[in-house]
């Protein structure tokens, strides 16, 4: 007959304060003296641990005379209070004790398998998995490995082991949630991460990318400065191979780096991602986080997510949008959904086909381009399983939305920051002409793109040329490239105005002529508004030259 009866019912816990628990009730260990001969035995499972290594932990390093004589009284009381759950636990055997354990009895071998089986998957590519068996592994922690126990100079290494494991696990469950697209959640932890280890290298790779990919590049690259100085301040040494080759695809804009989830992420075969690819060019990842919680946390609710992006025309809503469905797309195993309303009219038949196809599922829908409320409802299901993030120039006050969230103009030092990106710092000089060039864009990342496209296709061209030739006159033609069009953007908008409501269209010609929004009747004002040819009770300088031509 083995020397253990049965395993059933037994746990012992050393991944936070000692513990050992039976049938789920916990077993009292105040003795200090039996907390410490249970972990040093429970560190080393199944193998006999001798009088002198006990008398190590027991005593620090200074054991009495009478010490062995103290252990077998302190393995009577532990062995007493082990027989509660099970007999014949702890055996004396060849100068020392044994105990003897089932591999799911203790908590660091349970720990140990699952991060096994996680760090297994993340290397074959199956990030879902790995944060699956990752979290678990993470679940079992309760606090530091030995918490409460005096400090013993004998357990020091093995506690610090365990610690070690841990943080391990940590950084392979925050690579996994990257892998999974959870990029804006994950830049607190690892915030946390880098905090507490400045000099993991791995922490840091991973708070730049979650910063990356949320779309806050200036932080991703001062991530790195800061973990440069920590390094050299630290250990005396230049960043190592993959931090400077990730700041490296930063400066690069290399698309790499914004991969989204592997199909072994999703959980439908037939899933469908049909999101227009988006770099994150300025930093709006305040906006982006609030879309990405609201469709993520609020999932499973009792109807579908509505999330109302909104703003000026050209202010980025579209791109606000996609990069938090890209960051989302994990949450939603059916598919991802993209529908351009600037260029898809869809009938009562065809929007029919359109919902049945989202009932029942878990998908995420960006839809853009939306003017009204009535355009936007015959696309909306009622199942909780959809969210819906819909980009508008106006808040669409008459749809039930989970959350709106405004887009603003950028501030002239980030409009700034944002043309020196698209075409090097170097040819911002001077800097007040790059100031008033911006401005002369109305702080609008749209015509901010169009400006740069100008000067990238003429590289010797100077800021004091360029500037003398954005005149009012000028000005639209000079940001007529290609599809980054402000003009052409919005004539299609008082196109779609000039169809629905002609008193309306009137009266933005009439605003290019000079007269005030003041005197605009407010139903006039809000169609206007919702047309995006209007803002926040002004005529935006860009709106107000279209209006000039068509007056003209």
């Amino acid at each position: 007959m083995s020397h253990i009866e049965t395993f059933e019912g037994i746990r012992y816990r050393l991944l936070g304060p000692v513990e050992l628990y039976h049938d789920g009730s916990a077993i009292d260990l105040s003795s200090t003296k039996v907390r410490l001969m249970l972990t040093a035995l429970a560190l080393a499972p199944n193998t006999v641990v001798s009088f002198e290594a006990l008398g190590e932990v027991l005593w620090d390093g200074g054991p009495p005379v009478s010490a062995r004589s103290n252990v077998r009284t302190y393995a009577t009381a532990l062995r007493r209070v082990l027989d509660r759950g099970c007999r014949n636990r702890l055996v004396s055997r060849g100068g020392g004790y044994l105990l003897a354990t089932a591999p799911d009895e203790l908590d660091v071998h349970v720990f140990a398998r699952l991060a096994e089986i996680g760090r297994r998957a993340l290397a074959e590519g199956e990030p879902a998995s790995a944060r699956t068996h990752l979290r678990q592994a993470l679940g079992l922690w309760r606090g530091h490995p030995g918490e409460g126990l005096p400090a013993r100079r004998a357990l020091a290494g093995h506690l610090d082991a365990l610690a070690e494991q841990r943080l391990l696990a940590e950084e392979d469950l925050l690579e996994a949630e990257l892998a999974v697209g959870r990029h804006a959640e994950q830049v607190g932890v690892a915030r946390r991460l880098v905090t507490d280890h400045p000099l993991r290298e791995r922490c840091w790779a991973a708070l730049m990318l979650a910063l990356y990919r949320s779309g806050d590049v200036a932080a991703a690259l001062e991530a790195f400065t800061e973990a440069r100085h920590r390094l050299v301040d630290g250990l005396g040494l230049e960043p190592g191979p993959r931090l400077q080759q990730l700041h490296a695809a930063m400066l690069n804009r290399d698309s790499a780096l914004l991969a989204q989830p592997t199909a072994a992420t999703t959980a439908g075969t037939g899933a469908r991602c049909q999101l227009p690819h988006q770099s994150p060019l300025i930093d709006r990842s305040d906006e982006v986080r609030a879309v990405v919680s609201t469709v993520c946390d609020n999932a499973g609710a009792d109807g579908p997510q509505v999330v109302v992006v909104h703003g000026p025309a050209g202010a980025g809503k579209s791109a606000v949008a996609l990069l938090a469905a890209h960051q989302a797309a994990w949450n939603f195993p059916d598919g991802q959904l993209y529908l351009d309303l600037a260029n898809a009219g869809l009938d009562a038949e065809t929007a029919a086909r359109w919902r049945e196809s989202l009932t029942g599922r878990r998908m995420l829908v960006v839809i853009d381009h939306c003017t009204t409320a009535a355009q936007l409802r015959p696309l909306l299901v009622s199942d909780p399983g959809c969210a819906f993030v819909v980009t508008a120039d106006s808040p669409l006050a008459a749809v039930d939305a989970t959350a709106r969230v405004p887009v603003a103009r950028l501030s002239p030092a980030a409009a700034v920051a944002m043309l020196g990106r698209l075409i090097g710092r170097s040819r911002l000089t001077p800097d007040r002409l790059a100031v008033e060039l911006v401005a002369r864009c109305d702080h609008l990342p749209l015509a901010i793109r169009a400006l740069a496209a100008v000067l990238i296709q003429s590289p010797r061209l100077g800021l004091p040329e360029l500037l003398s030739r954005l005149h009012d006159n000028g000005l639209l033609d000079e940001l007529a490239v290609d599809d980054l069009d402000p003009r052409a953007r919005m004539l299609g908008r008082y196109r779609e105005l000039t169809a629905s409501d002609p008193v309306s269209a009137t009266a933005f010609r009439h605003l290019g002529g000079g007269a005030a929004v003041t005197e605009l009747p407010p139903h006039v004002a809000r169609r206007l508004l919702d047309h995006g040819l209007l803002e926040d009770g002004r005529i935006g300088p860009l709106a107000k030259l279209v209006a000039a031509e068509l007056t003209g």
